[in-house]
């Protein structure tokens, strides 16, 4: 999960660093050099609820806020308890108050895709989080090595059945 988890911080701090780099500071007359400010890109991250998996409530926020605060990357993390309004309202909010990557666990491919066309148009990268949102054309896909975790299944089930 570790694993997993750092994988998203480096797609979501490659992909602000890259639309930091690729910004136009022409006649800007303010320099920044401190890492992590909100000019340099704030990642929002959505989560989808708090009731299928712990993880959601407990462990991927501490996880992630401590993997963005480490690298000095402003991070709102957010979730949507299972709602499809609010999953788009937390979206609308985050793509309005000019977050450079979003980071979405989807509720389903419909509402994912919705707020992943929202973002593009707005110029914001995309990651789609453990859950792909099908025809949804995030910028990354992060998730588990589902071919080791596939494995590690059968070997339970091996070691189960002959204990």
């Amino acid at each position: 999960m570790r694993k997993g988890l750092f994988a998203l911080a480096a797609a979501g701090l490659l992909a602000t660093t890259g639309l930091a780099a690729c910004g136009d500071d022409s006649g800007s007359g303010s320099g920044s050099s401190g890492g992590g400010s909100a000019a340099a890109g704030k990642v929002g991250v959505i989560l989808p609820d708090t009731k299928s998996s712990q993880r959601w409530s407990t462990f991927d926020p501490t996880y992630l806020k401590a993997a963005f605060d480490a690298a000095g990357v402003p991070v709102d993390i957010q979730n949507a308890q299972g709602d499809r309004t609010t999953f788009q309202t937390i979206a609308d909010g985050m793509i309005s108050s000019g977050v450079k990557v979003l980071i979405i666990v989807n509720l389903d491919s419909g509402s994912g895709k919705a707020v992943l066309d929202k973002a593009k148009q707005a110029g914001i990268a995309t990651i789609d989080y453990d859950r792909l949102t099908l025809n949804g054309g995030a910028d990354y896909y992060v998730s588990f090595d589902n071919v080791k975790v596939g494995e590690l299944q059968g070997q339970g089930l091996v070691q189960c059945l002959t204990d």
